[in-house]
């Protein structure tokens, strides 16, 4: 009996090492999967995304039918998904049909967890990549929310919110890119950031009127990659130094009549004693001492920035991915105290800013 056992084992070692050195399996994109395999892989791929999605957990300020959150990630699926998957009323190229697996069109088959998940972390040996910013779990929460409305968009739909008007997408199908109609020029950082600078209702933060030299530090970090975010880095890494300074240059010289738009969550009276004395019994400085009337034109305002944003800000300099930047370390340090009530009520504070002493812009 021991006898058949080696025997067993030895044609197992061999049969397994013939068809691992000979390449037995064609793994060709020009042949399909032998009868079965495709879907025991595609089940399993479901079966890993359903039980990862059980511990993901949504944070309380993330609400899924926010309209600028949902416009967020439908500009990043144009950005970023869109060449494979298609959109709304946009079909695929014929040459992702021919990728093994075939990147499907999205028709909102997963709990906004899991859509979190996949954004999150993508799949080995599909294409489909992790999210650009490897720390940032805060921004695939967009994506989430677009791709749990998808089934509610047509065409004109779809471009309005990831464009910001109809028309945005100029082809019958998916354009690679370099080839000339995908997406008309001109639109750049108005897709998210509005043509005004003010940030679409809460699309993306406001730029209008902030310093030219805080626009060009940020922008920089974003194309070095010192800053991370899978929002920002893929689109600011072909920038040179000259269309950064042309792009600061421009949303500076705009005002800066902003109205933030707060959270349903947060105390803004005791965020605006947070922000103007700090707390010595839990070690938390005045915000104010950078970031009021007074402060340098490489710090960035934030009054009347959307709450939703805020929140975001201080969540990263407190848990990371904290940027490698000038001055970084000033924040962090000042985030590291506090506690999640404490951020909450900052934002709720400064989304609303009604001081104007905390609102008037920095000289440039």
């Amino acid at each position: 009996m021991r006898r058949w056992i080696y025997v067993a084992v030895a044609a197992a070692v061999i049969g397994g090492s013939a068809f691992y050195w000979l390449g037995a399996y064609n793994i060709a994109a020009s042949k399909h999967h032998l009868p079965g395999v495709g879907p025991v892989l595609h089940q399993y791929m479901r079966n890993v995304v359903t039980t990862r999605g059980w511990g993901v957990s949504m944070p309380d300020h993330v609400d899924l039918d926010d309209p600028g959150l949902i416009r967020l990630g439908a500009g990043h699926f144009a950005t970023g998904c869109l060449t494979c998957h298609g959109g709304p009323g946009i079909p695929r190229n014929p040459v992702v049909l021919g990728m093994q697996p075939e990147p499907p069109m999205l028709t909102g088959d997963y709990r906004a967890s899991e859509y979190w998940w996949i954004a999150r972390h993508g799949f080995k040996y599909t294409g489909m990549p992790a999210w650009p910013g490897e720390g940032r779990d805060d921004e695939p929460w967009a994506l989430a929310a677009f791709l749990s409305h998808y089934d509610q968009f047509d065409r004109a739909a779809f471009e309005e919110a990831a464009f910001g008007r109809t028309a945005g997408y100029e082809s019958a199908a998916v354009r690679f890119a370099g080839q000339p109609g995908a997406i008309p020029s001109g639109l750049g950082c108005a897709r998210c950031h509005g043509e005004d600078g003010l940030g679409r209702d809460g699309t993306a933060p406001k730029l209008a009127g902030q310093s030219e030299a805080w626009l060009t530090r940020a922008l920089t970090a974003y194309a070095d990659g010192h800053r991370e975010s899978g929002f920002m880095e893929p689109l600011a890494a072909p920038l040179g130094n000259e269309t950064i300074a042309g792009v600061a240059a421009h949303y500076a010289e705009m005002g800066g009549d902003w109205q933030g738009r707060a959270l349903p969550m947060g105390d803004a009276a005791r965020g605006r004693t947070l922000a103007r004395q700090g707390s010595e019994h839990g070690d938390i400085a005045s915000c104010t001492a950078c970031h009021g009337a007074d402060r340098r034109n490489d710090t960035p305002r934030i009054a009347g920035q959307d709450g939703y944003w805020i929140v975001n800000w201080l969540h990263m300099y407190r848990d990371g991915p904290i940027p490698d930047t000038p001055r970084a370390h000033l924040m962090a340090a000042a985030a590291k105290a506090l506690d999640d009530e404490d951020i909450l009520d900052l934002a709720a504070w400064y989304a609303q800013a009604p001081d104007p002493r905390e609102i008037s812009p920095p000289a440039r």
